[in-house]
């Protein structure tokens, strides 16, 4: 008896000592890495929209304050199957990455305005949409001054591309193809002017509320008989209600001023009064999550969708203090966004909401 469980102990024992140096060969971590990655490229590209549908996919939906689970600022509109991105903000590249996006399917940039986290990684939009197949430059609308930021880019990226384009050889990666070209979209009448009208899409460039930074835009996105707003950083303005009025979708960005207070009187009871300044400057040019949601009764839209949260949540407590008070002014219709959300105004006019991940 006692030399059979010897015995048995021996051969656990070898077992476990095989074992250990199977899972530690090369040939067994390669073979895993192998069946790891096809696992992950069987994984379908998304489909953002059928033909006849509009839908935002919200790459960023953060802001200038670090937050791992939102990049900066940054939306991705699909009109059928082309491609429009509003903003770059830091970190929303590696999203598209991420989740497969085709970004050969992008055809124009629009730009709201010029503070870093809506336009950092506007470079490397440049450069993957260039490399996943793009055959021709790369338009990118904003108000004025949107050359200067195009330029720098440009110029910032130039010898990157030529290395590329030494490496991989110029039909793989066509050096005519890889600018990006500014596209200024002037107010004519100081409220809003036609962006872009091509393909059944039309873009309005919305004047919005940011000061000091004059002028600022909401863009207005419409498709085979439907809408979606993206208000850019604004105060409360009466100028983006009107201009949303009817819409499908109203992607606001939110601020809540009571948490920000608290960030605010939690930075400086540590000394850190810079920071702290900057949470007490931001209270002016941004908009609460109840003022929000009174634009978007004013407009009569369909659904309304938080974005640019401001300040970082980063617990569901949080989130519920975020929302707080938000459904006396509006009991439905209004979903806190997150990075990865898809909203799809459907050809019935339907709307629905998934994630792309």
């Amino acid at each position: 008896m006692r030399r059979g469980i010897w015995i048995a102990l021996g051969v656990v024992a070898v077992l476990i000592v095989a074992g250990y140096v199977t899972l530690h060969s090369p040939a067994v971590d390669v073979w895993i890495y192998k069946r790891v990655a096809n696992a992950r490229m069987d994984k379908p590209i998304p489909t953002l929209a059928a033909p006849d549908e509009l839908s935002a996919l919200l790459c960023g939906t953060g802001s200038p304050m670090p937050n791992p689970d939102r990049a900066a600022n940054c939306t991705l509109i699909a009109a059928g199957d082309k491609y429009y991105v509003v903003d770059a903000g830091q970190g929303s590249d590696k999203n598209f990455l991420t989740w497969r996006i085709d970004l050969s399917k992008v055809a124009g940039v629009f730009i709201t305005h010029f503070h870093s986290d809506h336009i950092a990684e506007l470079g490397e939009l440049r450069l993957q949409t260039w490399v996943a197949g793009r055959k021709e430059p790369l338009k990118v609308y904003g108000p004025p001054g949107i050359e200067d930021v195009v330029n720098g880019f440009n110029l910032a990226y130039k010898h990157d591309a030529e290395h590329r384009v030494a490496h991989h050889g110029a039909k793989f990666l066509p050096p005519d193809a890889v600018p990006l070209v500014a596209v200024v979209v002037p107010l004519h009448d100081g409220k809003a002017a036609t962006a872009f009208d091509q393909d059944g899409l039309r873009v309005t460039a919305i004047k919005v509320k940011h000061d000091p930074v004059v002028p600022a835009y909401g863009y207005r996105f419409d498709f085979k008989g439907h809408s979606i707003v993206v208000s850019g950083d604004t105060a409360p303005s009466e100028n983006l209600m009107l201009a949303s009025k009817g819409a499908d979708v109203l992607i606001h960005e939110a601020q809540s001023a009571e948490l920000v207070n608290v960030l605010h009187d939690a930075l400086a009871a540590h000394g850190q009064s810079r920071t702290a300044q900057i949470t007490h400057d931001i209270l002016t040019y941004h908009t609460d999550p109840k003022d929000a949601a009174k634009i978007a009764n004013e407009a009569h839209v369909k659904l309304l969708v938080f974005s640019h949260v401001i300040p970082v949540l980063g617990f569901s407590i949080a989130e519920r203090a975020f929302m707080r008070g938000v459904s006396d002014v509006r009991p439905d219709g209004v979903k806190l966004g997150h990075d990865g959300m898809v909203i799809t105004v459907k050809a019935d006019g339907t709307i629905d909401t998934s994630d792309v991940n």
